[in-house]
């Protein structure tokens, strides 16, 4: 890989971090670069939960029958998490150092994958996931390419924790329909129009001076302008839909937004079997306060009632069995 290929894919990956208004989206999408730029076949992300102690799958890529058919192999403990939150995982692991616990005695549909990559994401000090890039073969990555990995590990790193922010202050889409409309009308579109504005402006007045040549490279630079301005509102109206219309496929994948440690806590308790006047009483909250949380546990979990949240919850890793 040249320095050139390097910066260049680099950039991309970055690029898609950054224009995305959804954090699922955004890290689908430099999974997917990421995958590419290795030649590889698949890959996932999990995300730390906020007490540091777990995490849950927040994007994938690719996955092979054995994992998409079955997400609960995509649940609870396995050796790079283990070892990544007892911090012994600093630094982007080879291929050929992690056989995959979770496919090694997997018969079928598995495409023969057997190894992963291992990145750690960080930032600032801070634990924020791992990256697990998979393989059918064992090799070695040279040290270019395990640089680049512990690079893009930082980059979402950086790209999660910025997001994290913006939900955390209410600057992203969430609290209400009209607040989530103009987020993205301000972050999204309104920086590509001014662009294209600008562009267009500066092909006026070439125009007047008779440039054609200055003309025909800012027209082409419009038409790349608009294509992207395009392709941003398609993936605002796909996300919206498929928002709204939440298909229940008999093997979707959801990927379930950060819980709170308070709202484990509630979890934890409904798997339990105690009622809202119970946990209330067991957490020194009231009543309202656990059907609050709770709301919130149904929405993050994409489910409709408890016991839905629990199969979730448990398929997920996110309490114990």
């Amino acid at each position: 890989m040249t320095d050139k290929d390097y910066f260049a894919n680099l950039y991309e990956i970055a690029r898609h971090l950054n224009r995305e208004f959804s954090l699922h989206a955004a890290l689908r999408k430099s999974l997917e670069k990421t995958v590419e730029l290795l030649g590889l076949e698949t890959g996932w992300i999990w995300l730390v939960q906020p007490d540091v102690k777990s995490v849950y799958l927040a994007a994938s890529y690719n996955l092979p029958p054995a994992l998409h058919n079955h997400p609960e192999r995509l649940s609870g403990w396995c050796y790079c998490i283990q070892q990544y939150l007892l911090d012994d995982i600093t630094e982007a692991r080879n291929i050929s150092e992690i056989r995959c616990t979770r496919l090694k005695d997997v018969k079928i549909g598995t495409r023969d994958l057997k190894f992963h990559a291992t990145i750690p994401i960080r930032a600032d000090g801070h634990k924020i996931g791992l990256l697990n890039l998979v393989s059918a073969e064992s090799q070695q990555l040279d040290d270019k390419q395990l640089f680049t990995l512990d690079t893009v590990g930082n980059i979402i790193g950086s790209a999660v924790q910025r997001m994290r922010l913006h939900e955390a202050y209410g600057t992203r889409p969430g609290s209400s329909n009209t607040n989530a409309l103009l987020d993205v009308l301000n972050d999204v579109f309104k920086p590509k129009l001014e662009a294209l504005h600008a562009t267009l402006q500066d092909s006026q007045e070439y125009h007047l001076s008779g440039e054609q040549a200055a003309i025909e490279r800012n027209l082409r630079i419009a038409v790349d302008q608009a294509d992207q301005l395009l392709r941003t509102l398609d993936t605002v109206i796909s996300e919206s839909g498929q928002r709204q219309a939440n298909p229940a496929g008999a093997h979707q994948l959801h990927y379930p937004a950060t819980l709170s440690g308070r709202e484990l806590e509630v979890l934890a308790l409904v798997k339990q079997g105690h009622t809202n006047k119970q946990i209330a009483d067991r957490l020194f909250i009231s009543e309202r306060t656990v059907k609050f949380h709770l709301t919130s546990i149904l929405a993050k979990l994409h489910a409709s009632t408890r016991t839905e949240a629990v199969n979730t919850a448990l398929q997920r890793g996110l309490v114990g069995n």
